[in-house]
C-alpha cells in the first residue's frame, strides 16, 4: 500500500468486568501508512481532531505487522460500528467509526466506505504464512455478545414495578431510570409539546432536532457513556456529588445516585411551580 489510509474514528474502552464497550465522545481520525522505519510494516496513528475541555488527549501510535495484527468488526455491538485492533500479544484497542451512514437505520450496519476500509486492512495485514483462524477475534466477539445480553437486561427493567421496595442499592442511574423507559416517554410526547422542545434543546446545534433524532441519541453510545460517567462520578463521594449539584444547578441533597435524584426532582418541582405562577400571572 503506497497511499495513506485515513478515516474518522473515535476511541472506546472495554470493561472486562461488565463486558461493556464504552465509546469516548471525542472526534478523531485514524491514519495508516507504510512505515518509514521498517519495510513491509505500517504506521498506525489515532489522533483527536477537536479540542477537549478536559485537557490534552494524546495520540495513539502503533506499528502494524502483517500476520500479527487484526482489524476486527465487533458485530455483536448494536449501538454503533465498533472495531478492535488485535495484536498477537493479546493487546486490544477499540475504535468506533464516526462517518455517518445515511442509508441505514441500523447503528451497527457497515456502509460501503466502511467495507472498503475493512478490505484495505485485510489486504495490508494479510500474511502468506498466516493460516490461523484467529482465536483472539472469537474471544472479543464472545465478550461483547455478553455485553449485548447485559444491555438487553437493562431494557427488561422497564417491566419492573419501580414503586416496589428493594434491598438493592442504587449504583447506576439506569437502576432507577432504565433507558427504555426514557425512550417510551419521548415516544409518547406530542411533537409540538413544550416538554419535547425542552429536551431537544440538549441535542447538538449542528444536528437535526426532532423526536426521531432524540430517540436515536438515547439509543446510541453517547447517551450511555455520558450516563455511565455521571453515575461513576456520583459514587466518588461528597466532593464529587457537591460539584455535580453545583454544575446542574440543584440544591445538594446527599451523596451518590439517590442524592442526585432527590436534588433533580426537587429542582423540577420548583420549576413547575414557577411556571404555574407565571401562567397564572399572565391571566
Amino acid at each position: 500500500m503506497s497511499e495513506t489510509l485515513k478515516f474518522k474514528a473515535g476511541i472506546a474502552s472495554f470493561d472486562e468486568t461488565s463486558k461493556i464497550c464504552s465509546p469516548t465522545p471525542i472526534k478523531g481520525e485514524i491514519i495508516v501508512k507504510p512505515s518509514e522505519e521498517a519495510e513491509d510494516f505500517y504506521d498506525f496513528q489515532w489522533k483527536p481532531i477537536e479540542k477537549v475541555a478536559s485537557g490534552n488527549v494524546e495520540p495513539i501510535e502503533f506499528i502494524l505487522i502483517p500476520g500479527s495484527t487484526k482489524w476486527t468488526h465487533i458485530k455483536s455491538c448494536k449501538s454503533g460500528r465498533v472495531f478492535c485492533l488485535i495484536f498477537s500479544s493479546d493487546e486490544q484497542h477499540f475504535f468506533w467509526l464516526q462517518e455517518k451512514h445515511q442509508n441505514s437505520e441500523q447503528l451497527n450496519e457497515l456502509s460501503e466506505a466502511d467495507k472498503a476500509i475493512v478490505r484495505k486492512f485485510e489486504e495490508l495485514l494479510s500474511s502468506k504464512d498466516d493460516e490461523e483462524e484467529g482465536e483472539e477475534e472469537e474471544k472479543i466477539v464472545q465478550d461483547l455478545e455478553a455485553s449485548e445480553v447485559q444491555e438487553q437486561a437493562h431494557d427488561q427493567d422497564v417491566d419492573m414495578d419501580l414503586g416496589q421496595p428493594s434491598n438493592q442499592p442504587i449504583a447506576h442511574i439506569f437502576d432507577f431510570l432504565p433507558k427504555q423507559l426514557l425512550i417510551n416517554y419521548v415516544e409518547s410526547l406530542d411533537p409540538q409539546s413544550a416538554q419535547l422542545s425542552r429536551l431537544l434543546e440538549h441535542l447538538p446545534s449542528d444536528q437535526q432536532r426532532d423526536k426521531a433524532a432524540l430517540i436515536e441519541c438515547l439509543r446510541g453510545p453517547f447517551f450511555y457513556q455520558a450516563t455511565d460517567s455521571l453515575s461513576r462520578t456520583l459514587l466518588e463521594g461528597f466532593e464529587a456529588s457537591l460539584a455535580i449539584s453545583n454544575g446542574f444547578g440543584y440544591q445538594y441533597s446527599g451523596d451518590g445516585i439517590l442524592g442526585f435524584l432527590k436534588g433533580v426532582r426537587a429542582k423540577a418541582k420548583e420549576e413547575q411551580r414557577d411556571q404555574s405562577k407565571s401562567v397564572q400571572g399572565k391571566k
